[in-house]
């Protein structure tokens, strides 16, 4: 009963935080480096509502990397909420001729969540904020 209890409260207090898509995001970069793009946008984006999408940005995404080599690891940064509904989030695939930047943002409403933008970039001044690319004084 107290396992029950405990459960029932870290669902309630999860509810009342921000939206959070940081393990869903690590995840689907994870299985870009295993499996490719086609694995990352089949773990963030639902392939029957997000078809037209998930093709749009596979042809991007293919475009971006074709010439880097193979992924050697991928890193997540610490994301930003956006309100307590939309959160930013950052991270980097780190190929072997050079890295690859990439922002998303996450949306979590009424018990439905997902990804709604995804950018990426070989210049992290396109993508990152831009406190963390500007140069100390």
């Amino acid at each position: 009963m107290k396992k029950l209890l405990v459960v029932f409260c870290c669902l309630v207090a999860c509810r009342t935080f921000a939206a959070d898509g940081l393990a869903l995001f690590q995840i689907g970069l994870k299985t870009y480096q295993e499996n490719g793009a086609d694995a990352l946008l089949n773990t963030w984006y639902s392939t029957r509502d997000d078809a037209d999408k998930i093709a749009a940005l596979r042809t991007r995404l293919n475009a971006a990397t074709r010439h880097l080599g193979t992924v050697v690891d991928t890193e997540v940064f610490t994301p930003r909420n956006l309100g307590k509904n939309v959160q930013r989030l950052y991270g980097v695939i780190y190929f072997e001729k050079k890295p690859l930047w990439i922002r998303a943002e996450f949306y979590a409403v009424g018990g439905r969540s997902g990804f709604i933008s995804l950018e990426f970039s070989h210049s992290p001044d396109e993508i990152l904020p831009l406190a963390w690319v500007a140069l100390p004084p």
